[in-house]
């Protein structure tokens, strides 16, 4: 879920409701909150031992919400506690930070699940270990979004329909299955409604597109994710429909993975990451850390960030918990058979 200030600032730009979306974990304006400090570097860095800092971890990172806590933990000290040195490397998509992994460029990627759980199950190649899980789904954190004057009422509207999609955290899937893990959410939930989802065509756009073709009418309604949710509902869309409930409630939806040899070699390193994140998740719990880290990364102002749809960030990582996100990808036939996904969350002895 990623939360761009470019994309906010351009301005032409559970149960089914009529009124407008509900802003889940909306945060509350604080202030006198201390900001993070910007991200150091853009280019790739290995991993090496840092006398007097502990081991370097190069953490690959497309900047946004659902990584907050990696910049948490940097900000108030958590790795180095830890005996850490982490450095955070921009990356322009979610396969690119995969890929750096997979590379060696990097030791550590934030990714959702969609994009590592679709590498697992349907290639040959790396097999990826998770260490910690990153970002769970709450109510409006994923959202079918409609305008006020449209005729579409209820779920069963959006049969034989025009919809827009997040073009973001794409992956290699099956031609009649989600592409996406917003995408095989918001099915599941219209599924639980009955809707004829056979005549549904839905089309990849930006969320500057996803907006403009909303309010133009070139669309019958959109899948939102941030920063597409606060776009249109600055331009007054509302939530037809919660693809964060139900079925799909607080569904786990991005982690923090490496290649399984790379945990293998670097146990201790591992498990140090891992309770560094515990810790920040521990401090996002509260609205004030988040919101003062957002603006430092992503660029986007105090305002944005305190009225972006935020998730939930766990506090643990709970293999029952993420193994649901995995059936689900299996159930929507995106990937070829059911992963065990306790099986990939590291442990001391990976």
């Amino acid at each position: 879920m990623r939360l761009s200030a470019a994309a906010l600032r351009r301005r032409p730009f559970g149960p089914v409701t009529g009124r407008p979306g509900r802003r889940s974990r909306r945060l509350a304006a604080l202030s006198g909150v201390a900001a993070a400090a910007l991200i150091a570097g853009c280019g790739p860095a290995s991993s090496a031992a840092s006398p007097g800092h502990g081991q370097v971890v190069t953490v690959a990172a497309v900047p946004g919400i659902d990584n907050a806590t990696l910049y948490l933990a940097r900000h108030n000290g958590y790795f180095n506690q830890a005996g850490l040195t982490v450095k955070i490397v921009r990356y322009p998509t979610v396969a690119a930070a995969i890929s750096a992994v997979n590379k060696g460029a990097a030791d550590i990627a934030a990714a959702d699940y969609g994009s590592i759980f679709s590498r697992q199950a349907n290639s040959s190649g790396y097999r990826y270990k998770i260490i910690a899980d990153a970002y769970d789904a709450a109510s409006g954190v994923i959202q079918i979004m409609t305008m006020p004057n449209s005729p579409i009422t209820s779920p069963a509207g959006l049969a034989n329909k025009v919809i827009a999609m997040p073009n973001t955290e794409l992956v290699s899937a099956p031609q009649s299955a989600p592409n996406s893990l917003a995408l095989a959410a918001a099915t599941s939930v219209l599924q639980s409604y009955n809707v004829n989802l056979t005549g549904i065509t839905w089309t990849p756009m930006s969320p500057q597109q996803e907006v403009n073709a909303l309010v133009q009418g070139k669309v019958a309604a959109i899948l939102a994710t941030e920063p597409a949710i606060y776009l249109a509902q600055e331009k007054g869309a509302i939530e037809l429909v919660d693809a964060a409930s139900g079925p799909t409630s607080g569904l786990p939806l991005a982690g923090y993975f490496t290649t399984d040899s790379w945990a293998r070699r670097n146990d201790s390193t591992v498990l140090a990451f891992r309770s560094a994140i515990e810790q920040a998740a521990a401090s996002a719990a509260m609205p004030g850390p988040v919101q003062a880290v957002l603006p430092t990364y992503t660029g986007a102002t105090a305002q944005e960030a305190a009225l972006a749809t935020i998730g939930n960030y766990p506090l643990s990582t709970i293999a029952a918990s993420v193994q649901r996100t995995a059936d689900l990808m299996d159930t929507e036939g995106m990937i070829r058979h059911r992963l065990n996904v306790a099986a990939m969350i590291v442990s001391s002895r990976s």
